[in-house]
């Protein structure tokens, strides 16, 4: 496929990640989960429209570009999730405390 026909779907993959970025600073795990699912996809398809990169460069820089804010956006999105996957696992062990204490003692 010629480079100008896969590139909107390279923009389309960025936006996605900003979404998934908005998403984990507004605390919307589960549009970050749904928006993640879509990009996957999303990323699949690109695989199967661009199995040989352009030479042209140009199209090729564009790629780069687009495939670096991807990488950068998921590393702060990696930022806002390790926060709450910290409290999401203090929860889990404060319930599997408390169903310890219930089988031990009774109600």
């Amino acid at each position: 496929m010629k480079a100008q026909g896969v590139l909107p779907a390279y923009e389309r993959a960025l936006e996605l990640t900003r979404g998934m970025l908005d998403a984990a600073q507004k605390d919307n795990w589960d549009r970050l989960v749904e928006l993640e699912k879509k990009r996957s996809v999303h990323v699949d398809r690109i695989r199967d429209l661009d199995p040989d990169p352009s030479r042209e460069e140009s199209a090729r820089e564009r790629k780069r570009e687009i495939v670096l804010a991807m990488l950068q956006t998921d590393e702060r999105i990696q930022v806002l999730t390790q926060d709450w996957m910290h409290e999401l696992r203090e929860v889990l062990s404060s319930i599997s405390a408390e169903q310890r204490l219930a089988r031990t003692y009774g109600p």
